[in-house]
């Protein structure tokens, strides 16, 4: 679910999702509309990096939830400390 709105500040962008960690192209999405605005190398590296470790931190997550639902508790545990 996305939403957009202006104001006199600029634009705002909300994404959430429901019981699940954002998908690889959800992710992607924002990072690409982000990386539209970007003029330097500096910011181009700080947009990247945010994104990966959004994306990692994502993926972490859902290993996370699937090995509590497995009753995998100390290893989920160990991808939480991570």
């Amino acid at each position: 679910m996305s939403f957009t709105a202006s104001s006199e500040i600029g634009n705002v962008f909300v994404q959430t999702t429901h019981n699940r960690g954002f998908t690889t192209e959800e992710i992607a999405e924002r990072a690409a509309n982000k990386l539209l605005q970007v003029d330097t190398k500096e910011a181009l590296m700080q947009v990247l990096i945010k994104y990966l470790r959004e994306a990692q931190e994502s993926e972490r997550n859902e290993m996370r939830k699937k090995l509590l639902q497995v009753g995998h508790k100390d290893a989920a545990n160990y991808i939480g400390d991570l």
